[in-house]
């Protein structure tokens, strides 16, 4: 039998394991009888033997089943079971089942949690609710003027002195088999306007992202900058020294005559970069010493 075969093979015994009544039992057992949430180490028993999980246990004063005072006895057994179980995701329809460390990373980024939709919070007014998976959807039908397939988006936007929200702009691009969040943020105290690109990889740096400023009827005047992408996982990415920072004085100096900002987001990737050749010492040299010199008399 091919490994391949065989891999098959333990994949649907694991699947069919999974859909039994016993395994299903089994997580029943470790499930918290007071928060109905999966219990991992430690476990906790009262002196009756009814077991609970640590963060009840740390708010409870007697058991909640036998109202009995709780032992300071923790189950071995309980805890060894919970640490090799393979627990169902929780979210309706995901069929996801894996080890409680990593089961509360996949819940982050679970394509099956129901979430709200996030241009809300930058535009407001959208009510949409449901599966992230079909989020992108939503958005490709609802707000198309700030989600693109392609790996750039071009903006025209209106300068409005009056907004208060320091995230201006929010843009969604699907290329490169990722979904890459564009932030356009004003940083009002500090006289800035910033942008980052966050993506779902851990790996974000193999991607970059250009800011491209430029006025339409003038080809001579242009910022461009270029920065790494971040991962959607960094929580300090606003901080980020690698973002886009652009003082207010040289953005206002590139508004159009209707007022208007106009700009570019390329996303590429850092692999298909190509490498910018040195200039030679016989094409371009200047070099500064700073030597102490004899003044002059």
């Amino acid at each position: 039998m091919s490994s391949t075969s065989s891999l098959a093979g333990r994949k649907l015994v694991l699947s069919t394991l999974l859909e039994t009544d016993h395994y299903e039992s089994l997580i029943k057992d470790l499930t918290c009888t007071k928060c109905h949430k999966y219990m991992k180490p430690p476990i906790r028993l009262c002196v009756e033997g009814h077991s609970i999980c640590g963060p009840c246990y740390a708010k409870s004063y007697q058991c909640h089943i036998c109202k009995n005072e709780f032992s300071q006895i923790r189950s071995a057994v309980l805890e060894s079971l919970a640490n090799k179980m393979l627990f169902p995701c929780t979210n309706n329809g995901c069929p996801k089942h894996a080890t409680l460390p990593n089961l509360e990373k996949h819940g982050a980024h679970c394509q099956y949690r129901i979430i709200g939709c996030f241009m809300s919070r930058v535009y407001g007014e959208c009510t949409w609710e449901g599966r992230a998976g079909d989020w992108m959807d939503h958005c490709f039908a609802e707000h198309k003027q700030k989600v693109t397939d392609l790996p750039f988006i071009t903006v025209k936007d209106k300068w409005d002195a009056k907004r208060t929200e320091p995230v201006i702009n929010y843009f969604l691009l699907r290329c490169y088999e990722k979904v890459f969040n564009v932030y356009q943020i004003y940083d009002k105290r500090g006289g800035r306007m910033m942008w980052t690109v966050l993506v779902n990889d851990d790996n974000a740096v193999r991607f970059y992202f250009e800011v491209d400023l430029f006025l339409p009827n003038m080809p001579s005047k242009r910022i461009v900058y270029r920065r790494p992408c971040k991962s959607e996982k960094d929580a300090d990415f606003l901080e980020h020294t690698q973002n886009v920072y652009i003082p207010v004085e040289n953005v206002f100096s590139m508004l159009d005559e209707s007022e208007c900002m106009n700009f570019i987001v390329r996303i590429g990737e850092v692999d298909n970069l190509p490498l910018l050749e040195t200039p030679t010492e016989s094409e371009s040299l200047i070099l500064l010493q700073n030597e102490d010199k004899p003044m002059a008399d």
